[in-house]
């Protein structure tokens, strides 16, 4: 069984599976989910806890044993995997009994990372969904982030105005650990009254954690200014340049072969199976569809072109700085050039 994060909460209400798996790259969200069913595990009589950090090299026996070991003074027991990483062969044969034959009075929470399309459709994986609840955590976007925050802030009793929230958005974009505690502390000095643009000015740093994957997807998307915000964040942050051109070059190469395809074709628009072979997965391809109607395949190859002078500002071997190589490339790629 699948379910989103905020579904948990009330599926928890209806009483409790015997196997939860918890996987994403989002801290907060799956802190906050894995409290939840520790929660509900304590009403429900799951009195012992243990707590086990599988690396590879885990040994299972010993689990293996305790989970079959029968007592007539035997407790409900509350039993946490913890992977850092996929699990390996060894790992996936007992997750599959375990989800199989799930051991008496104990309830099994797997906690993972984000896992790729592979894992997801693992046999191990597959058992685990299809003999329990699997919730993936994700990222909570740009776009997303001011009205999560006007949800979050609402349950905390806290009035904020648009201007305000998006300050908000804006100082803690992908660090939702951060955004939460500035909710906390405005809740603490708010007393009760609506929380001001400038009162956020004043308490809420800048926490925002800068991704060269969200500067690709703003460029894609025209956001112009958000991914001039992104790239003098990266700078700030001390990101490697080369690092910052692959990934735009990344896209810059796709768009320029799915714009040749459309004008041999004579398409207005490529297929999402094309845009999807191009590199495009599924939430990439409407944005990667917008960057299209922007840029003229002339347009694009004359961009490709220019990435030969962006790279020779990175190795030093022209008078232009690289970071601002990369700010003429990228609000030209975003659709708004520097220079006409």
């Amino acid at each position: 069984m699948k379910l989103r994060p905020e579904q948990l909460q009330r599926h928890l209400l209806d009483g409790l599976q015997s196997v939860y798996v918890l996987c994403g790259d989002e801290p907060l969200l799956l802190q906050e989910s894995t409290d939840l069913i520790r929660q509900a595990a304590t009403k429900n009589g799951y009195s012992e806890r243990q707590v086990h950090a599988i690396e590879r090299g885990f040994s299972w026996d010993a689990l293996i044993a305790d989970s079959q070991a029968l007592s007539l003074f035997a407790e409900r027991k509350l039993v946490e995997l913890r992977f850092s990483g996929k699990p390996d062969a060894a790992a996936a044969d007992v997750l599959i009994d375990f989800a199989q034959r799930p051991p008496e009075d104990t309830l099994l929470l797997i906690t993972l990372p984000k896992l790729d399309a592979a894992a997801q459709k693992s046999k191990w994986f597959t058992a685990l969904d299809n003999h329990g609840v699997q919730i993936t955590v994700y990222p909570v976007d740009a776009s997303a982030l001011p009205g999560w925050l006007s949800q979050r802030a609402q349950s905390l009793g806290l009035r904020l105005p648009t201007e305000a929230l998006q300050l908000l958005a804006d100082r803690t974009e992908g660090n939702l650990l951060a955004a939460a505690q500035a909710l906390e502390k405005l809740r603490l000095l708010s007393d009760g009254n609506d929380i001001s643009f400038d009162t956020v000015a004043s308490l809420v740093s800048d926490s925002t954690r800068y991704s060269v994957f969200d500067l690709a997807d703003a460029v894609l998307m025209g956001d112009a200014s958000r991914a001039a915000r992104l790239l003098l964040g990266l700078e700030s942050e001390g990101q490697a340049e080369s690092v910052v051109l692959w990934a735009l070059q990344k896209d810059l190469r796709a768009l320029t072969l799915a714009a040749e395809q459309m004008s041999q074709s004579g398409q207005q628009a490529l297929s999402s199976q094309a845009l999807n072979q191009l590199g495009f997965w599924a939430k990439r391809q409407g944005p990667a569809q917008q960057a299209l109607r922007r840029l003229s395949l002339i347009r694009l190859q004359r961009l490709t072109s220019g990435v030969i002078d962006v790279d020779k500002a990175i190795k030093g071997q022209s008078p232009e700085r690289a970071w601002d190589a990369l700010l003429r490339l990228t609000m030209a790629m975003a659709g708004r050039p520097l220079f006409v």
